[in-house]
């Protein structure tokens, strides 16, 4: 089979930094899987909480809201 025709692998992304791709920031790490500092954060209940809060406000951001409402409102 040639590379030409062989299916692209899909890029590895970043649970810590949603939305962007795995740099392999640290050595000896081949993608999100055997990374320490994903490892640490999914291990933590409040980092975990706070990755979620991150990609939720995200998301509400690209459709146009602010996902936060004024406690005055």
């Amino acid at each position: 089979m040639s590379t030409a025709t062989r299916a692209r692998r899909p890029a590895a992304s970043c649970p810590i930094r949603p939305g962007e791709p795995c740099t392999l920031c640290q050595v000896d790490v081949t993608g999100p899987q055997d990374c320490g500092l994903v490892w640490l954060v999914m291990g933590d209940d409040e980092l975990r909480e706070g990755v979620h809060r991150t990609r939720l406000d995200r998301q509400v951001g690209q459709r146009g809201g602010s996902g936060r409402t004024s406690p005055t409102s």
